[in-house]
């Protein structure tokens, strides 16, 4: 850059700073990829062995390769290796760098992967080529980056078997943690023989403090109950959090949830989102009266519930199914009824308010539109499931702020 011969600027008139910058940064990343491009090649140096036998490689001589990094096109010439006897080719500088598969150096692949996660991927090839100044790669590629990287962080939870080793000072406390749990529906593919999308649901969950002091952290999968349930314990062992840690599973009256924690945290109190309750109680109210009347059954019922007047609750309730006959619809009060009878146990509204715990799974609401909604629920989308949970992966890999810790150690493992 210190060889660039530019007229001075004139003492008036106006500037154009973006032809400036963009001339500067032209150039920069230009000198850049010259100065990248001498150095690696210049650790191109040893006489490897062949990974597989040990044996002696030949040397096939120098090679020209065009590396993609964040500086733009880089190229290198790196030596080339064979091995007879295993028939294999090795190119030592290309693994050293960690291209020799796609050509792409692990800080473009945390950039396309950082973009891709927030945006649909033709958006974030198109940012990645405004802020960049050049194009990285096409959108296709992108897509492959970002779910190689997804796949990748799928099979690291899969084969974990060390919980991961958390400080705390001592003589602090162990904190004590709430779990809400969920499940929103994505666009799947096309089904061919029916012409239509398939919709498929990703199931959420929100671990999180009460005290809102630490963050909370989530858990995303496309996935069916039993893998989920088996993705969720992962993941809290991996931070050592035994079950002995979870104050609360608050959730809405699906019952595959409900099995979940029975199977993986039996002894840990259950609590019935109370939005959902009141929704039921509203529905029932407004089929059976109108105006005032509903409105004024309704918020009995609620404050009886906050209240922890369980008895009476379940008194009104039967009284108005004996009272009030009903076709056998959802909002008819014989189904009320026995919504709130299956969920009895967990109707515990009142020691959760002393407790100072939720009442409601607000938490993992928000995470389903944060999470999964904002990303794979946009117009025209269309999802396989592997290509979903790669982008779950990526997604809450963030979002649990360990993104950056994911790619120290690729680089070091590359």
């Amino acid at each position: 850059m210190g060889e660039m011969q530019l007229d001075a600027l004139e003492g008036e008139g106006e500037i154009d700073t973006g032809a400036e910058e963009e001339l500067f940064r032209r150039v920069g990343r230009q000198a850049a990829a010259s100065a990248l491009g001498r150095r690696w090649e210049q650790a191109d140096a040893g006489e490897p062995v062949c990974r597989r036998c040990g044996g002696e490689l030949k040397n096939l001589g120098p090679r020209s390769k065009t590396v993609q990094t964040v500086c733009g096109p880089v190229a290198v010439r790196r030596r080339v290796f064979y091995c007879r006897r295993c028939q294999q080719t090795r190119v030592p500088l290309d693994e050293r760098l960690g291209v020799e598969d796609s050509g792409l150096t692990p800080g473009l692949m945390r950039l396309l992967c950082r973009t891709a996660l927030e945006l649909p991927y033709e958006q974030s090839q198109a940012l990645l080529n405004d802020t960049l100044g050049f194009t990285p790669c096409s959108a296709r590629e992108a897509e492959r980056v970002a779910q190689r990287h997804g796949e990748r962080l799928e099979q690291q939870k899969a084969a974990l078997t060390t919980p991961r080793r958390l400080s705390r000072p001592a003589g602090v406390s162990k904190r004590l943690y709430c779990l809400a749990i969920d499940g929103t529906m994505i666009p799947g593919l096309v089904n061919e023989e029916q012409h239509r999308v398939e919709w498929h649901e990703v199931k959420v969950a929100t671990i999180f403090d009460p005290r809102q002091i630490e963050s909370s952290f989530y858990v995303a999968g496309r996935e069916d109950a039993d893998r989920f349930g088996e993705r969720l314990w992962r993941e809290l062992q991996d931070r050592q959090i035994p079950p002995e840690r979870l104050r609360l599973i608050v959730a809405d009256g699906a019952p595959w949830i409900w099995n979940l924690a029975a199977l993986h945290y039996p002894d840990v109190p259950q609590l019935l989102d109370f939005y959902h309750a009141a929704e039921h109680l509203h529905a029932t109210a407004t089929a059976v009266w109108n105006g005032a009347a509903a409105e004024n059954w309704w918020h009995r019922r609620l404050d009886q519930l906050r209240e922890g007047r369980i008895e009476k609750f379940f008194a009104s309730l039967r009284r108005l199914a004996k009272t009030h006959r009903a076709d056998d619809s959802d909002t008819s009060p014989q189904r009320l009824l026995q919504y709130f009878q299956e969920n009895s146990p967990r109707l515990r509204y009142r020691w959760a308010r002393d407790q100072n715990l939720p009442i409601g799974s607000g938490a993992v609401e928000s995470a389903a539109r944060h999470i999964v909604q904002q990303r794979l629920k946009q117009s025209g989308m269309r999802w396989s499931d592997p290509g979903a949970q790669a982008v779950l992966n990526l997604r809450t890999c963030h979002r649990n702020g360990d993104f950056e810790q994911y790619w120290e150690n690729y680089a070091v493992s590359a």
